[in-house]
């Protein structure tokens, strides 16, 4: 059974090859709300598609978060909304780290009828493409990037090695999440003989707080809620606290790893109130064996079993209401 499923995943790298190798030009896509995986994984695939003497436009809906600058190549990635027209030229798009075709936001208005390669790892992937590469073990897009390059016999430059390091990294938690496999340590092992230095990376990513994302972080902490028993602890993040303290909402997306810390609590979740007033981002975290994937798509999300998100058109109340309805039924069902 093993050996047929590392057949197929062969298969499907090789039939991706071989559409890349018989196109011309190529629109590189990931999700909106970008984060290290999504963001890494796009760059290191555009150097890749580079490589191979492919054209590329790497386009977003939401600028790159202020954390993943250093990146070298991030001045490639372009804003939907800064496109001078809103047609780009392409023979085919892939889609990064992406369940459903709806998560990449407004770049969805490029696609038409273009040919789709779809490479993701989350659970919850509707396999919208014309390939699907979807692949629930790995831990990581970037992962995924990495044996793309292998398969591609391309060998992968020190820019590239440090994006997919991100990738990795970031969404494995720092190598700490259940999705981190001994595979997962054998590419970082690979990857760590490149230039690349794990504590300046680790710095620059979760170890660089102004001031007052520190203040905001207080506030948080001080007015968590958690239901009777404890198991399920929430915290919201408004679009007046953001403003208070003269805040983005990227600052505070890391803010959910600190009340993961909570003893007893099996599930985390953090509301954040969008431009809408009724219109909220939910974040979730499941510390045991509760499926939040599950949760998420009750309201359309989804993602991983552990990890998960959505957004809940209704105002922050209502929200928090449905939401402790259906983790209240997680944790009863588990």
């Amino acid at each position: 059974m093993r050996e047929k499923k590392r057949k197929g995943k062969r298969m499907l790298k090789k039939k991706i090859l071989d559409e890349i190798k018989n196109r011309k030009s190529f629109l590189v896509v990931a999700h909106i709300h970008p984060e290290g995986d999504s963001i890494g994984s796009q760059i290191a695939l555009a150097n890749l598609l580079k490589g191979m003497g492919k054209s590329v436009r790497v386009i977003n809906e939401d600028k790159v978060p202020r954390n993943l600058l250093f990146l070298p190549g991030v001045d490639r990635i372009e804003r939907f909304s800064n496109l001078e027209k809103k047609e780009v030229d392409f023979d085919a798009a892939i889609i990064l780290d992406c369940p459903t075709l709806e998560r990449i936001g407004k770049v969805k208005q490029l696609l038409g009828s273009k040919y789709i390669i779809n490479i993701d790892h989350h659970i919850s992937n509707e396999g919208f493409g014309d390939i699907n590469w979807v692949d629930l073990k790995a831990s990581s897009a970037g992962e995924m990037i990495y044996a793309l390059f292998k398969s591609a016999e391309k060998e992968i430059d020190n820019a590239s090695a440090l994006c997919v390091y991100v990738a990795i990294m970031t969404d494995t938690g720092s190598f700490h999440y259940s999705n981190t496999t001994s595979q997962t340590h054998k590419i970082i092992a690979e990857l760590l003989n490149f230039k690349i230095n794990p504590t300046k990376i680790y710095e620059y990513i979760y170890e660089t707080k102004s001031f007052d994302t520190l203040k905001l972080l207080a506030e948080v902490l001080a007015n968590l809620q958690k239901s009777k028993d404890g198991k399920y602890v929430w915290f919201k993040v408004t679009d007046e606290m953001l403003k208070r303290n003269r805040l983005t909402a990227e600052s505070t997306e890391d803010f959910i790893d600190f009340v993961r810390m909570i003893e007893g609590a099996e599930v985390v979740a953090y509301l954040r109130e969008l431009d809408s007033d009724n219109k909220v981002k939910v974040s979730l975290r499941s510390k045991t064996d509760v499926d939040v994937n599950a949760v998420a798509k009750n309201f359309g999300g989804g993602g991983h079993y552990a990890a998960s998100g959505c957004v809940i058109e209704k105002c922050m109340e209502e929200t928090e209401q449905l939401l402790y309805q259906q983790i209240k039924k997680a944790l009863k069902s588990k």
